[in-house]
């Protein structure tokens, strides 16, 4: 964190980063892990990234992608990194999707073009359903529509800290009735593919649309404490429901299966 930064305060103040701080339980880990696992959290705004609606990286992107790669090149080698993209509610869930996962990839394949040949990078995309401000203006938009940046030692840890922390840093809001409103509405789908990004691969923005998919109204009960909260912050710790159901779909890379409906479920790493 401190290294990200040191580099990053070459970016105008606008464009720079926040930064969170979780940690994964060992109780929640596979057992041969045996030790708890830290996760940063980087959170750049979209506007730094993308124009409104395209995956394109905008000139001052490759600043932030030459940053993100020098600081994984100070990293041990076997340091996993997730680039999550995010859409606002404007356009279909489907189209959102999509939009969300071409805008991941294409900022880890600019990473990979500055020179980081063996860290893990890994791609997932959201689309609109997990807002972190609740309002619909045009700043609230852009806080949504946004890329982030996940660290830890492994993709496992990564993935169940995406499956059941992050709620706690969604719909925030100045108004407890809107923040209310927001996360009552909340709703996902069974089922969010994170996969290693190939840097000779097709990009995904080339890939057809994904087939509808139906979701989850889920509608969180109980607090907790919370974690991975940014400095000087103070929000509301909510969690959905606990089922026990969770499904991986084979593939040709290797793919982890987030599932923020069922959060318990543990993340399962695929190789074929």
């Amino acid at each position: 964190m401190k290294r990200l930064r040191r580099l990053s305060e070459v970016l105008p103040l606008e464009q720079r980063p926040r930064f969170y701080e979780g940690v994964v339980p060992a109780s929640r880990l596979p057992s041969n892990f045996g030790t708890d696992l830290p996760v940063l959290r980087v959170v750049f705004p979209d506007r730094t990234f993308f124009d409104t609606g395209r995956s394109d990286l905008r000139p001052e992107a490759r600043q932030v992608a030459a940053i993100v790669a020098e600081s994984l090149r100070r990293e041990p080698p076997d340091v996993t990194m997730f680039v999550a993209g995010h859409a606002d509610i404007r356009g279909s869930d489907e189209a959102n999707e999509l939009l969300s996962e071409s805008r991941a990839d294409a900022v880890a394949r600019a990473i990979y073009r500055h020179g980081v040949s063996f860290s893990s990078i890994w791609r997932i995309g959201f689309g609109e359903v997990m807002p972190l401000h609740s309002g619909t203006d045009d700043a609230d938009f852009a806080r949504n529509r946004r890329v982030e940046f996940l660290f830890a030692a492994k993709p496992e840890a990564v993935g169940i800290w995406l499956a059941d922390q992050q709620f706690e840093e969604l719909c925030q809001s100045s108004s407890a009735t809107e923040l209310a409103d927001c996360r009552e509405k909340l709703a996902f789908r069974e089922g969010y593919d994170a996969e290693v990004v190939n840097p000779r691969g097709t990009p995904l923005v080339n890939l057809p649309p994904p087939p509808k998919v139906s979701r989850t109204l889920v509608k969180p009960r109980g607090t907790r404490a919370v974690t991975g909260r940014p400095q000087g912050a103070d929000k509301v710790a909510v969690r959905p429901p606990t089922q026990a159901r969770s499904q991986v779909i084979p593939t040709n890379t290797r793919k982890i299966r987030i599932d923020p409906v069922n959060p318990d479920s543990r993340p399962v790493t695929v190789i074929l």
